[in-house]
């Protein structure tokens, strides 16, 4: 299980959603928001039982400890990042950057699925949160899809 989790997503040359959301193993939560999202500044919140198995399910089914971040074949410099850092209970940190100008591995190869799946893994974490109601409807669903 994992004492805290950390999702932030950083601002690109455009109208990416800037934010932070600090997760603990009690449920508490803080959002700290940036630019381009629909709530700015910092708002704490808490997270049911259920929601914080789902996130431990999710860590553990896409083995977020043991994943290797692949090597951009290809950038572009204006996009954004995601990051996700987690503290595990036994003390182990573990921590992805993923910068989304970087994903333009060769098609139907390893790292490009590599990529893909990592994307969908951090899109999982932000519904398990409920981050739509901070990022914004039209935002939330551009930067999810």
């Amino acid at each position: 299980m994992f004492e805290k989790i950390i999702l932030s997503r950083s601002i690109c040359y455009g109208d990416c959603p800037e934010f932070e959301v600090i997760v603990k193993k009690d449920g508490t939560a803080k959002w700290f928001g940036g630019m381009f999202v629909h709530r700015a500044g910092e708002v704490e919140f808490q997270l049911d039982n259920r929601k914080l198995q789902q996130l431990g399910e999710l860590l553990q089914s896409f083995d977020f400890r043991h994943f290797t971040y692949p090597a951009a074949t290809i950038f572009a410099t204006d996009l954004p990042y995601c990051t996700i850092k987690v503290s595990y209970q036994d003390g182990v940190e573990k921590e992805v950057e993923h910068y989304l100008g970087g994903d333009f591995a060769e098609e139907g190869s390893e790292d490009n699925q590599s990529f893909q799946e990592l994307e969908q893994f951090e899109k999982r974490i932000e519904k398990v949160i409920g981050l739509q109601k901070f990022i914004g409807a039209s935002t939330y669903n551009e930067a999810t899809e």
